[in-house]
């Protein structure tokens, strides 16, 4: 559970951070690239094919000051920042090489800057991770809109949602059966509350069963209910068992 609890806490996309940092956030700056290094390295070993040390290669401060650069420069048109701050490190890596005279032809350019190869694809799980990915933090921003017309807010979800395993489970199951059940769906939405009278008496249930989740429940029927794929796969995780301490 607190995997997504921390999903939800991360409100800003990566592009809105840089926006900000753009703005004269320097502190900010700071912090994002931090985080990142793991993402430069990353970087510049696929695109070197070799292991970079942060503390004694050289070719890491290229990439920490194209990564800087990249920030400074960054404009929503150009896509995700993380596409294009890779455009940039490889591109600086490779002027650093030319000017050295490490690059014999056109043909070692081409192989050192391949835009979509699985090396950038690796860089995206490296710093991200699954739960960090763009496409799940749009899929947070979208959920949290519809939870906003249902009066749930993060906040409440945070403090609210079952901690213990298999309450988390029981409350999807309820969640699963409003899905599944058009009637009960249809009310939910209509009214916005869960149809507590009849959860009581079609899974005889207690109403404090269903009253103690009822905000996390209603989530996971939104969550049912969407498109969004990125947090159908977090309902999938919590059912197969995932742990509490994560």
């Amino acid at each position: 559970m607190s995997k997504l609890l921390k999903f939800f806490k991360k409100k800003n996309t990566l592009e809105e951070r840089v926006k900000n940092i753009q703005q004269g956030d320097e502190k900010e700056k700071n912090r994002l690239i931090q985080e990142y290094v793991p993402f430069i390295t990353k970087t510049l070993s696929n695109q070197l094919n070799k292991y970079i040390e942060i503390e004694n290669d050289d070719v890491f401060s290229i990439g920490l000051m194209a990564f800087n650069e990249a920030i400074d420069k960054y404009d929503e048109k150009r896509g995700s920042f993380l596409t294009f701050a890779t455009t940039v490190i490889k591109s600086r890596v490779i002027d650093e090489m030319r000017r050295e005279g490490k690059l014999n032809n056109q043909r070692d350019s081409t192989e050192l800057f391949q835009e979509e190869d699985e090396g950038y694809k690796e860089n995206i799980a490296v710093v991200e991770g699954f739960e960090n990915t763009i496409e799940l933090k749009l899929d947070m921003m979208t959920l949290v809109e519809k939870m906003k017309t249902f009066g749930v807010s993060l906040d409440d979800l945070i403090k609210e949602s079952p901690k213990h395993k298999d309450t988390r489970n029981n409350a999807v199951k309820i969640a699963k059966y409003i899905y599944k059940h058009d009637n009960l769906k249809e009310k939910l939405m209509r009214t916005k509350n869960l149809p507590t009278r009849e959860l009581i008496e079609e899974l005889e249930i207690s109403k404090k069963v269903v009253q103690k989740s009822r905000k996390f429940i209603i989530t996971i029927v939104l969550i049912l209910e969407s498109d969004l794929d990125t947090l159908n796969h977090y309902i999938a995780n919590v059912e197969g068992g995932e742990s509490d301490e994560t």
